[in-house]
């Protein structure tokens, strides 16, 4: 998933480099590459954390996980678009749904014995504060000029990165 943040980031600043988004071969490789890596991260990972029945079991199951992911991608749908006027994109989408990946992963740690209780709610509580941040950037993104905006639009993208990066070193220890 690393990898796929690499190629999303790369396509973001490719594309919308100011002073204005141009479409460019680059810049479309770069998202074809986040789109093949991120369904490639995602099978991998899913299908990592749904190998050993027994394992899963000790955690919170992973069907509470998804439900309460799409609750919460319907409720900030509803509010970002009522309260906020906020156009519609994948983005909030890709928000949710990476904050849920890696609160699964973190479950699924927890579950396996490499993380503690503490340890798993830390990363928890990391990957929340990083899917808010991303959440504030997504709603004021079409509110800011283009440069502010253009910016605004990396942060999600490098801080998620970098929550991987520290996730992915820890598991690696």
């Amino acid at each position: 998933m690393v990898i796929c943040s690499v190629f999303y980031l790369a396509w973001w600043l490719i594309t919308f480099k100011p002073p204005a988004p141009k479409g460019n071969f680059i810049g479309t490789i770069c998202l074809i590459g986040a789109f093949l890596t991120g369904l490639t991260g995602l099978f991998f990972t899913a299908t990592g954390m749904t190998n050993d029945e027994e394992i899963v079991r000790s955690g919170i199951p992973g069907v509470v996980i998804l439900i309460a992911g799409m609750v919460m991608y319907a409720v900030l749908l509803l509010i970002t678009r009522t309260l906020f006027h906020r156009q519609v994109t994948s983005e909030l989408f890709i928000i949710v749904g990476w904050g849920v990946l890696e609160a699964a992963l973190c479950n699924y740690l927890y579950a396996l014995g490499r993380f503690s209780v503490k340890e798993a709610f830390i990363y928890v509580a990391v990957i929340l504060l990083a899917a808010i941040i991303s959440l504030i950037c997504y709603v004021f993104y079409y509110e800011l000029p283009y440069v502010k905006g253009y910016i605004d639009g990396c942060i999600p993208l490098v801080l998620c990165m970098v929550v991987m990066v520290l996730l992915n070193l820890r598991i690696m220890r």
